[in-house]
Formats: structure tokens, C-alpha cells, sequence
């Protein structure tokens, strides 16, 4: 495949199917609409498609072809964990099918296939083989190429590759082996009411030259590359077109080394690359060779605009790093340090009130990477001792609590080996906890978790284990009886309930000012249980439910149930009950003394908890003081919202330690999701989603445990996991030593093979901290053109720096992220991406649509360029300006200061010293002080300027200026133009002389059938074989060989003389830029010499001005100044001296480079005349070679009296024409002539 991923990247790669799945093999298959048919299986052949993309379903009774979508196989299943379909063993039965010690059920394989979790949604297909062996291969291997982490993480090339797949062997008519030009018409244009469409594609066929018979076509025939061809024309390229000639592609149509090299170094360069140009060079050589291997005239030339499409939209250029889709990730570190992928109410198909219990559901969403499931068990309602799982006070069906455990023993690490976290909510009695205990170690044996691992016990201080730690382990989320508890209530089994009776205020100190709850404990009346709080005690008794039994001192235990109360669905947290019968919503009637409590910890069941167990949240203050990294809490999405909006950076600190389980509010009856990332962003774990609810939220959560090989687990970025760290998620200043960025983004385009509907909007969303939401985090792009099958958002110039969409502070990039979303004008879904920061790659990029479980859109992509800077604050703009160039800017800033800080005492100075001398009596001693003042202005003054000015002086920057121009810098339009001329001339030359070789050829060819006519009459043998050495054939051989000479030499002068000029324009090139960067370098030292000039005239008025404040007379005045012109003078002249030997040196280094260059391209250009020279001598031996094998192979044929040339064929030394290769240097490979 063009983009399979090489194992030096990482250890994912595509699917390898073996041969023998390729080829088909019977098999029975089931129909999916049992009450619509009899139970009557069809004859099937199955495959796999080469490139592991599809299972191929023939039909060989009606000639039919169904491909299933590999990625699209949720499970598969073969021997016990088979069910049978209606009426399937019946029809074994009747028909005398399969082996009496041989289950019917070995021989099957159901699969499992569709776009969503639910289970009832899900297509189920079932096929019947001959052997078990057949069944158990297939099972294994289709669920293997189904889960294959590349394959759901597809390119935009490896889309294309699959939809091709698909024509050819989804659309085939079987009787003719053709594909129907109609199937293909209506397979790439859904609606053949657009008749602009179905025109568009049929010129578009044509134009590949396709042998299109009976408006069929020959799958053989119809390649990936001509469908590449296809799809480049309907979606009409135009700019990536722009893109390839603003990289150098528009005068030569190609692009060659160097213009890869400069593209890939600023496609792949982040914010620190340390990347040499030389692994450029080879990247650049290696990109070439690959995408241009589907033609080889190409690939001698350079990148084609097809092939640089093909690199764009491969897996080597895709926007985030590839090595984020595996296992790349610390899994060593605590399991606080980690999001969770969680689900709630696991076993829910749909709606909360009125929804189904389905086993099934555990099994998908274990498939999904999910690690930590939600199991509501209570006693059974058939009064049997069987615990069950359903939604409490619900009219939602159980399920058996043991058939639920046994499938998730079988499914709990199919897909992730790290440790899976089972959240019970008990509401089962002590007996019914006795046999759900026993049922944990039966089942689960070695993979629960029973006691804590030596290394990190169940103890104040100490961490949590890491999920290295806990590899294939089960842990139990459940109450547990506490260490402090008194001794009659760990032995009181009985007593279900612990009662506190407490006043309002302490109640509402215990559970904060969120009181929402979940609608598995309270009806759809929550809001108005809350609002009973605010009734007078004296009307109802106020009570809370303490789920776990702790330590209670001076309060009286309860030995039964009170008869009004309810608890909350997460018993984590102290929740508020009060009378059911006083608020009870008509929509769920409770009977007299119907309570809602979970039922207390039992002995069995509490030995089984440990790592997580379930605590009343209190305080961060609390937890901090306690400090067991063991205990979790549970918070509903507004309670934890508003303890983020209180004490996020508590909150912070606290999930650093311990894990934090979100769960929804009670009054998402419709089963929709909250925005995890909210959650997320101050380190909560484990935000638990309804699975059965493909939202936006849901479609972020898939998104973002789609990396890390989607094991269920995702490392939290440093600043979320320091401890003692100031991190605030809510301030909107810059986060401590994490440099932000500044995003600029243009949505090119989009492509929409396939598609119905015109995608008119693109929205794409940045989630990110708080302070980075509280500004414009979203935008909006309206398409402008469509065409049918793309759409234009952006036709702004390639080269143009004006973005859409900026992202201008993006404050931790490691917890932000991009989402695209596409929709329809009526707002219907297309297609979205969910791409962190942390993994994306900026430059042109194309985004990979996917639909609303994250599996990639065959035909929808988004053409976009990212790019990402570090973000600066307009008052730090000095400072980046100074780490641009640090030495100059260090030196100017030190100078600035010493500058003024001397000027400050200087002046002092001066004053000081010429008042005294103006108030002294001695003459003597004022002429002195005279003399030493005079004397320090011009020291101090020109220490000055050479630190100042010399020191920021542009030549120093003697790696710019004195570098000169080299082959490889020059890009010359005329050049190339006249090169490619020469190709055509050499061409030209070739076909001149191509009738007078071949002539002359068979002259040759002739004479020598003749000598051995002559030489050997019939039925005779040869006399001698040298005889044929007559005149007639030196002649000839002369002749053929003064042509070929003249030939030769022809192409040999134009060559010499292309490449004399070719060298001349790039001595000239090169002379001129070096004439250029002297003018440049006398324009520096004259713009520095005014530079100087100025600063001592504005020193000399600044002198002046001093002077006259300090003295009075005149004439001294006169002197002082005129000593301090003197000085400067001297200083200025030299300043001008130093800068002067500066400027010569640069020249000097300049001139050096110049002639050193010039030498290093003369032995180039000698050596390419060599070459020259050699390669048409060359030719000529192998044509004189030639002529001498056939001369000796006459002889040979004399003295055996066989043919020379048999079948009458003419020989041809050469026919084949000169190619000349673009530039001159690059030529390493001539053509085979003769």
C-alpha cells in the first residue's frame, strides 16, 4: 500500500492479510430478518480485500456483493459465546448438519457490526463453516484487522485506497466481471437528480482512455492510479496547485530536491527543530522515491504534481504525530495521573427513565477501551437471593449480575491489558453482598485485585500503583467498612442504614450548595426535594443517609431504616433526604415507606476494595490533611462545577493525589453527556459518559482516548501533576513556566467525494483552560464555492499571511484542543476531528473527517495550514527581539545602561569640579583640576563609543553577510527554460540521424547475408570463415559507425556547450550576488559612520551645554570647548578607524567565500564535462561492441550453416532518444543507448 507505515516509526502498522484469506471460502450465512424469512441460510464466499479493508460477502445464488466495513466490526465470536439465531438449530436439526461431539455452535462466527454501542442497533451477522478451524481463523483474524489501530486512524490516501477498494470489488457484476459505469456513477454522485454531477463524472472517465466496452469497465484496467487520476479531477486541485508552484513547480512542472527539501524543513519544523538539512536532504530524497514510484519518468525528474498530492494526503503528512497512536505514553506514574475513560450506567441502552438493561452493553463498551464500567445491583425482585443490575425505582428491565460479570471476565481486557475499575453502587442486603463477593473471586480468580500490592499498600502517604502495576487486574469500586468503625456496628450485618440526624447548616456544610443527584436515586423531582430544605424543621424531619460506615461519636446508631429518606445515586457524598411522599413527582410514584438507600458495606464485600474506596467529600483542606491517596469521591457535574468555580486550584491539587469520579445530573433523562473537558481541565479522572449517546461530548471523549494506542488510559500533562504547583485553570494570565501559543489557522478546503449534501459550514473549536474560553474560542467558516465534489472556504493567495481563524494566547497548550465540525446548511452532521494541540503538526495539512464514533469518513477531508508560533505579549516584544540576536542585543542593553549610569556620574563630575575651581582662590590648583577634567572627557568618551557602537555594530553579523550563493541556492528561471530546450534538441538529433542509422543498419545487415551466400553455396559447408571480412562489409561498418560517431558528437557539443552556459549563468548569478552583498556591506559601514557622527555631535551639544552652566568666563569656555571637540574628534575618528578594519575584514572573508565557491562549481562543472564526454564515448565502444558481436556471431553462423538472422528480423543497435536530465549535477543515470 502507497501509505503503509514504516515499523522505524512506530510498531503500529496496517493490516497484512494473509493470502489465503484473499481467496474465497464457502460459508453459510444467516439472514439477518428472521421473522421476515424462513431460517434458511445463503450460500456465501467470503474474502478480504488485499489492503485489509473490507469483508467481501458474494452471494452465489443471486449474484450479489456486500462489503463489510472492517473498522466497522465492533466483535466477533465463534463456540460458547454463540447464540444461535432463530430457528438456525432447527434447520442443523432437520437437515442432518454438523457431528454429534462437534457443537454446531464451534463452526460459527456472529459478528457484531454497525455505527454505534447499542447493542439493539447493531447489525448481527451470522455465517456457518465447515470446520472449526475455518470458524475460530476467521474469528480471530476479523477481529484482529477490525481493531487495528491504523485502520481506524486512516489517512486521507489510505480513504482514497479504500473507497477504490470497494469499486472493485463492492460494484463488480459478477456474470460479466465488469464494473457498470452506472454503479460507479451513482456510487461517487448519491443524487442522480444533479445531472451536472453525473455529467462531470462521465468526461472525466473518458478522459482517462479507459477501454470502456458495453458501458462497462475492466476492473483489472480501472487501477489505483487511474482512480487517483479521477478523483484529482472531479475535485479539481486548484490549490494545491498554487501550493506546488509557489514551491518552485510552475516553470519546470516538477519539483526537485532542493524545492523538497526547503518545503519539508518548513512543513516539519516546530517551535525547537534542531533538524539538519542534510536528514532533510535524505527525508526530501526518500519522499521523492516513494510517492513518485507509480511512474519512474517522474521519479528521474523530480516530484510531479500528482505525486506531491499524494504526499500531502499520505500518512507521512498527517496533522498529528503518528507516534501518538501508540503506546507512547509514561504508564509508571500514579493512577491519579491519568484520565480514565468512563462510563455511567453501563448497562443502559437508551434513556434513562425508560431505557433497556442490556449485557451486551458491557461488551461494547469494554470494545471501545472504556475502563471503569458502573454496575446498580440490588436484590432481585423476584424475592430469589439472585443479585440483579437495573436502574433503580425505574421501569427499566434487569439484567442477572452474574451473567454480566462472566461477560465482563471475557471481554474485560480484549482490547487494553491495563487495570479496568468496576463502580458498584450496592443497594443489595447483606446476604445478597455474601453471594455478589463470592461471585467476584470465582469469576474474576487471579484478575481481582483481593489485597494491596506489597510495594504500595493501603496507607497514608504512599501513591497510588501505576497501571503497569496493575496490568490485567480488576479493581472493586465499592463501599467499605472503615478501620475506626466500632466493633457492634462491623458485626451488626443487619443494621442496612446509618442515621444522623443534624440541623440544615450542617447539612448544607457537609454537601456544599450543590445539591443535584443523580435519577437513579431520586425521581424527576430532585429540584423539588432540594427545595424541602428550605422547609421549617418542625415539618419534616431533615436526616442524611451516611453510605459508609465511619466513626461516630456521641450519636445515637439507628437499628432499622427510617421510613422517609433517600440517598443519593453516588453515595461519595453526604446528600439531604427528606419525606418521599411530600415531593414524590406523579411520574414516579413511591408506596408508603418506599425508601431509596444504598445499603451499607458488608465484611465479604468490603475485603474486596482497595486502591478506590468511596469517601464522603468534606473538604480539600480535609483531604489534603488526611492525605490517603486510596480514597476517592463522586461529584455530580454541577457540584463539581461549582467547586471549580470556588477552588479550582484545590481541586487541582487534590486530583493530583487522589481520583475524582464525575457523574451527570440527575436530569438528563435523555441520556445526553456533559462537556467532559471542563472536568478535565482541573485533573478530574474519571468523567463518566453515557456510552449510548453519540454527542458532541461523546465525540470528544472518543477522540481523545483514540491516542495512546486507545488503552483507556491518557497521561496528564506535568502541570496538572506537580505538586506544590501555583496552576490557577481559571486565570486568564499565563500559565508558570509553560510558554503559550498563538494559533493561526486557514480552512483551505474541503473534499466530499460521495456526498449527498453540501457541506457549507466548518466550526472549529478550541478547548482549552478557562482563561483561554473566556475568550473567542470558536469560529465559523462558510464555504464559498462548490463544485460537486469540493468545497472552497479560503481562496485567499497561498502566500498570504491574512488567517480566518486566530487563536492569538492559547495558555497550555498540553490541555487544549481543536475540533472541526462540518455540517450542512440545515446544520446536518458531515463529519468532525478532535485533535489535542499537544499532537498536532502544523503547515498543510489534510484533516481527516470522522463520523460520530471517530471512525474515519471514507471521502471527507479538510485541507487546512496550522501555524503555530509562541505566544508574546506586546510589552515582551523588546525581550523577543533580544533572544532573536543575543550576543548584539546584551552587548546594546549593557552598553545602554553603563552609558547612562557613567553619564550621571560624569556629569557630576564635571560640575562638581568646575565649581570648585571657578570658587577657588589657588590659581595653581584650579589649573590642575582643569587639566584633569580636560583630560578624562575624551578617555571616558571614547570608552564609550567603542563598547556602544562597535559592539552593536551590524558587521559583526559576519554569518550573514559574508555568505556567498551556491549551486544549490540558485533558482533561475531562464536557466531552466533553456535546459529544457535542450532536451528537445537532443531529441531532435536523434530523430535526424534515427532513418539514416536504420538504413544504414540493414545496408550492414545485408551485406553480411550476402558474404555468407557467397561464401557458402547451398549444400556445401564454408570454406573459411574469415572470407566475409570483404570490402562491401567494411564499408558498411565504416559507414554505420562514422554515423553513429557524427551523432555523438553532435549531442555531445550541445550538451558541453548547455552545460558551459549553464555554469556561466550560475558564475554570473553568483558574481552578481557577491557584488550585492558588497554594496550591502559599504552601505552598512556608511550608515554607521553617520551613526557616529551623529552621537558625537549630540555629545558635544551635550558637553556644550554643561560646560556653560558650569563656567562663567569666557574664555575658558572657549577652551572647554574646544578640548572637548578635540576629543571627540579623536574618539570619532577612532570609532570610524575600528569600523573601517571591521568592513575590510568582512570584504576580505567575503571575497574568500566567493573564490571558494567558485572553485568548488569549476570542479563541478569539469567533472560534469567528464562525465559528459565519458557517457557518448561509451555509447560508441558498445556500438562498435555490437558490430563486432554480430560480425563474429556470422562467422559462427558460417561455420555452423545456420541463419544469421532468423525470422527475417532487422537488428537496431539503438532507436531508443537522448534524454537530458534537470539540473546538469543531479545527472547520475544515462540512458541504455544502444
Amino acid at each position: 500500500m502507497a501509505t503503509r507505515v514504516s515499523k522505524r516509526l512506530f510498531s503500529l502498522e496496517l493490516n497484512d492479510v494473509p493470502a489465503h484469506l484473499q481467496t474465497p471460502t464457502f460459508a453459510l450465512k444467516w439472514s439477518e430478518e428472521i421473522k421476515k424469512s424462513p431460517a434458511v441460510p445463503i450460500i456465501v464466499n467470503l474474502s478480504i480485500d488485499s489492503k485489509g479493508f473490507y469483508l467481501i460477502c458474494v452471494n452465489r445464488v443471486k449474484k450479489e456483493v456486500e462489503c463489510f466495513d472492517l473498522a466497522l466490526i465492533h466483535d466477533t465470536r465463534t463456540g460458547s459465546q454463540v447464540s444461535l439465531p432463530q430457528g438456525g438449530a432447527e434447520y442443523f436439526d432437520q437437515n442432518h448438519i454438523g457431528v454429534l461431539d462437534v457443537p454446531v455452535t464451534s463452526k460459527w462466527l456472529t459478528i457484531y457490526y454497525g455505527n454505534t454501542f447499542v447493542a439493539s442497533e447493531l447489525r448481527i451477522v451470522h455465517f456457518y463453516f465447515e470446520s472449526t478451524s475455518l470458524a475460530r481463523e476467521w474469528t480471530e483474524k476479523l477481529f484482529q484487522l477490525g481493531h487495528n489501530q491504523i485502520l481506524r486512524n486512516l489517512s486521507s490516501l489510505d480513504c482514497l485506497e479504500k473507497i477504490h477498494s470497494k469499486i472493485i470489488h463492492g460494484l463488480l457484476d459478477l456474470d460479466k466481471r465488469k464494473i457498470p459505469v452506472r454503479s460507479l456513477v451513482q456510487f461517487l454522485c448519491k443524487s442522480n437528480r444533479d445531472s451536472s454531477k453525473v455529467r462531470e463524472i462521465h468526461q472525466r472517465l473518458e478522459s482517462l482512455k479507459l477501454n470502456i466496452i458495453d458501458s462497462t469497465i475492466d476492473p483489472n484496467e480501472f487501477t489505483f492510479n487511474k482512480f487517483f487520476s479521477l478523483y484529482m479531477n472531479l475535485i479539481q486541485c486548484h490549490e494545491t496547485e498554487k501550493l506546488f508552484n509557489a514551491i518552485g513547480g510552475i516553470d519546470y512542472q516538477y519539483l526537485n530536491l532542493e524545492n523538497m527539501k526547503v518545503f519539508l524543513k518548513k512543513q516539519n519544523e516546530t517551535l525547537n527543530d534542531t533538524t539538519a538539512m542534510d536528514l532533510y536532504e535524505i527525508k526530501a530524497n526518500d519522499v521523492i522515491k516513494k510517492y513518485s514510484e507509480h511512474d519512474e519518468y517522474d521519479r528521474e525528474k523530480g516530484m510531479s504534481n500528482e505525486s506531491f498530492l499524494r504526499y500531502l494526503l499520505s500518512f507521512d503528512n498527517l496533522i498529528i504525530d503518528p507516534k501518538k497512536l501508540d503506546l507512547c505514553m509514561n504508564m509508571d506514574k500514579p493512577l491519579a495521573h491519568y484520565f480514565i475513560s468512563s462510563s455511567h450506567n453501563t448497562y443502559l441502552t437508551g434513556y434513562q427513565w425508560t431505557g433497556r438493561s442490556s449485557i451486551e452493553m458491557y461488551r461494547q463498551v469494554l470494545l471501545t477501551g472504556c475502563r471503569c464500567i458502573e454496575l446498580d445491583v440490588l436484590d432481585s425482585e423476584k424475592k430469589s437471593d439472585e443479585p440483579e443490575i437495573k436502574h433503580k425505582n425505574t421501569p427499566v428491565k434487569p439484567v442477572l449480575f452474574i451473567e454480566v460479570i462472566v461477560a465482563i471476565k471475557e471481554y474485560a481486557f480484549k482490547v487494553t491489558p491495563y487495570p479496568l475499575v468496576l463502580s458498584i453502587e450496592n443497594h443489595c442486603s447483606a446476604k445478597t453482598q455474601t453471594k455478589m463477593a463470592q461471585y467476584f473471586v470465582d469469576v474474576f480468580g487471579k484478575s481481582l485485585i483481593t489485597e494491596p500490592l506489597k510495594t504500595h499498600p493501603c496507607s497514608e502517604k504512599y501513591p497510588l500503583p501505576s497501571p503497569n502495576d496493575l496490568k490485567y487486574k480488576i479493581l472493586i469500586k465499592n463501599k467499605k467498612i472503615s478501620t475506626n468503625s466500632t466493633s457492634s456496628v462491623n458485626n451488626n450485618n443487619n443494621n442496612n442504614h446509618q442515621i444522623i440526624n443534624q440541623k440544615p447548616d450542617a447539612i448544607s456544610a457537609a454537601t456544599g450548595s450543590d445539591t443535584s443527584s443523580d435519577i437513579s436515586t431520586f425521581s424527576s423531582t430532585s429540584t423539588d426535594i432540594s427545595r424541602t430544605k428550605r422547609l421549617d424543621e418542625s415539618k419534616t424531619q431533615k436526616q442524611v443517609i451516611v453510605g459508609n460506615i465511619f466513626s461516630l461519636e456521641n450519636q445515637q446508631l439507628l437499628n432499622a431504616s427510617p421510613r422517609h429518606c433517600f440517598l443519593n445515586h453516588n453515595p461519595d457524598e453526604l446528600e439531604e433526604c427528606t419525606d418521599v411522599n411530600e415531593n414524590s413527582s406523579s411520574e414516579n410514584p413511591p408506596s408508603d415507606g418506599d425508601t431509596i438507600c444504598e445499603s451499607k458495606a458488608t465484611k465479604a464485600m468490603s475485603d474486596l476494595v482497595h486502591y478506590l474506596v468511596p469517601v464522603p467529600f468534606k473538604t480539600f483542606a480535609k483531604a489534603e490533611q488526611l492525605s490517603k491517596s486510596f480514597e476517592m469521591s463522586s461529584f455530580s457535574e454541577d457540584r463539581a462545577l461549582s467547586l471549580i468555580r470556588e477552588q479550582a486550584k484545590e481541586f487541582v491539587a487534590y486530583n493530583q493525589r487522589q481520583i475524582s469520579r464525575i457523574y451527570p445530573r440527575g436530569t438528563r433523562l435523555e441520556s445526553s453527556n456533559y462537556n467532559p473537558y471542563m472536568y478535565w481541565l482541573v485533573g478530574c479522572q474519571m468523567c463518566a459518559l453515557n456510552y449510548q449517546t453519540l454527542d458532541v461530548p461523546m465525540q470528544i471523549n472518543l477522540g481523545l482516548f483514540s491516542f495512546n494506542k486507545a488503552c483507556g488510559y491518557i497521561e496528564k500533562p506535568p502541570t496538572l501533576c506537580q505538586l506544590k504547583n501555583s496552576f490557577d485553570p481559571k486565570a486568564r494570565t499565563n500559565v508558570e513556566n509553560v510558554a503559550g501559543y498563538q494559533i493561526d489557522i486557514k480552512v483551505i478546503s474541503g473534499q466530499f467525494l460521495c456526498q449527498d449534501r453540501e457541506p457549507t459550514f466548518v466550526d472549529v473549536q478550541l478547548y482549552g483552560i478557562y482563561g483561554d474560553m473566556n475568550k473567542r474560542h470558536e469560529f465559523l467558516v462558510r464555504s464559498k464555492r462548490w463544485n460537486g465534489f469540493q468545497a472552497i472556504y479560503d481562496d485567499t493567495s497561498i502566500d498570504s499571511n491574512k488567517y480566518s481563524i486566530k487563536f492569538p494566547n492559547v495558555s497550555l497548550p498540553d490541555m487544549a484542543a481543536l475540533r472541526f465540525a462540518v455540517s450542512s446548511e440545515d446544520g446536518t452532521f458531515i463529519g468532525q476531528s478532535f485533535i489535542p494541540i499537544a499532537h498536532i503538526r502544523s503547515g498543510y495539512r489534510y484533516v481527516v473527517l470522522r463520523n460520530q464514533m471517530n471512525i474515519p469518513i471514507n471521502a471527507s477531508s479538510l485541507f487546512v495550514f496550522i501555524r503555530i508560533n509562541i505566544h508574546i505579549k506586546s510589552e515582551d516584544q523588546e525581550i523577543a527581539k533580544k533572544l532573536v540576536q543575543p550576543l548584539m542585543n546584551q552587548a546594546i542593553e549593557r552598553n545602554k545602561l553603563e552609558q547612562d549610569s557613567n553619564k550621571q556620574t560624569s556629569c557630576e563630575d564635571i560640575v562638581s569640579k568646575l565649581s570648585v575651581r571657578n570658587h577657588n582662590t589657588t590659581s595653581m590648583e584650579s589649573e590642575l583640576m582643569f587639566r584633569e577634567q580636560t583630560e578624562k572627557i575624551p578617555t571616558y568618551e571614547t570608552k564609550m563609543y567603542e563598547k556602544h557602537l562597535v559592539a552593536a555594530s551590524r558587521l559583526h553579523d559576519r554569518k550573514t553577510l559574508c555568505k556567498v550563493l551556491s549551486l544549490h541556492d540558485i533558482l533561475t528561471k531562464e536557466i531552466i527554460k533553456e535546459d529544457r530546450n535542450m532536451e528537445s534538441k537532443l531529441r531532435r538529433v536523434s530523430v535526424d540521424f534515427h532513418k539514416k542509422i536504420e538504413k544504414q543498419e540493414a545496408r550492414f545487415q545485408q551485406c553480411l547475408n550476402l558474404q555468407r551466400d557467397q561464401t557458402c553455396p547451398q549444400g556445401q559447408r564454408p570454406r573459411t570463415a574469415s572470407v566475409i571480412q570483404t570490402k562491401d562489409v567494411k564499408e558498411s561498418e565504416e559507414t554505420l559507425l562514422e554515423l553513429y560517431s557524427t551523432k555523438f558528437h553532435l549531442q555531445e557539443e550541445l550538451e558541453c556547450k548547455n552545460f558551459n552556459e549553464y555554469y556561466k549563468a550560475v558564475d554570473d548569478k553568483i558574481k552578481a550576488d557577491y557584488n550585492k552583498q558588497m554594496r550591502q556591506i559599504d552601505n552598512i559601514l556608511q550608515e554607521e559612520k553617520n551613526r557616529v557622527n551623529e552621537e558625537v555631535k549630540l555629545q558635544m551639544k551635550k558637553e556644550t551645554i554643561e560646560i556653560e552652566k558650569t563656567e562663567k568666563d569666557r574664555d575658558k569656555v572657549s577652551k572647554l570647548k574646544e578640548e572637548s571637540f578635540q576629543s571627540n574628534s579623536k574618539a570619532s575618528a577612532c570609532l570610524i578607524q575600528a569600523l573601517e578594519v571591521m568592513h575590510e575584514e568582512v570584504k576580505d572573508i567575503l571575497t574568500r567565500n566567493l573564490k571558494t565557491n567558485l572553485n568548488e562549481i569549476e570542479d563541478h562543472k569539469s567533472r560534469e564535462l567528464q562525465k559528459c564526454l565519458g557517457k557518448y564515448y561509451n555509447r560508441f565502444e558498445r556500438v562498435q561492441y555490437k558490430l563486432q558481436q554480430w560480425m563474429n556471431a556470422a562467422e559462427a553462423a558460417l561455420l555452423t550453416g545456420s541463419s544469421l538472422f532468423p525470422h527475417n528480423s532487422r537488428m537496431k543497435i539503438s532507436t531508443s532518444l537522448c534524454t537530458f536530465s534537470y539540473p546538469p549535477q543531479e545527472v547520475t543515470k544515462t540512458n541504455s543507448e544502444p
